[in-house]
């Protein structure tokens, strides 16, 4: 069987302006990518903690868990990659992005229009309906 590689991932959004934003970032190996920010689960780590942890390194923002924001499987390098996604609300920007990436954020349409691959941009529609009052 092919080895799982476990990841997190997190759907940053901000509910501080007119509408809401979501936190894009550009993934390393193709800085044209715009992706959610994700990686492995750490060693004793919680999903939930790393999905937080990898938005703070990769994109230098903090925020706070709303909850699950659903699964992507996909094949990578010979193995397969289940990231586990969450829905997570702002809190603040603490520093630049890690280096070698940078992050913007924008609205639905924009983000949709970013995402590369159809399933993140289905995740981010089902995480949209899902805010408050929207």
């Amino acid at each position: 069987a092919m080895p799982i590689i476990k990841q997190s991932g997190a759907i940053v959004v901000r509910l501080d302006g007119k509408e809401p934003q979501v936190l894009l970032v550009t993934a390393k190996r193709n800085p044209k990518n715009w992706i959610f920010p994700k990686g492995h689960i750490e060693k004793g780590e919680t999903s939930e903690a790393a999905a937080l942890r990898e938005t703070r390194e990769e994109a230098g923002v903090s925020g706070k868990l709303i909850g699950p924001a659903g699964v992507l499987e996909y094949g990578f390098l010979g193995a397969s990659a289940r990231v586990e996604y969450f829905l997570v609300q702002f809190i603040r920007e603490d520093g630049p992005p890690e280096p070698g990436r940078q992050r913007t954020w924008c609205g639905l349409h924009d983000a949709l229009n970013r995402l590369n691959y159809k399933n993140t941009r289905k995740l981010l529609q089902k995480a949209w309906k899902a805010l408050p009052d929207n």
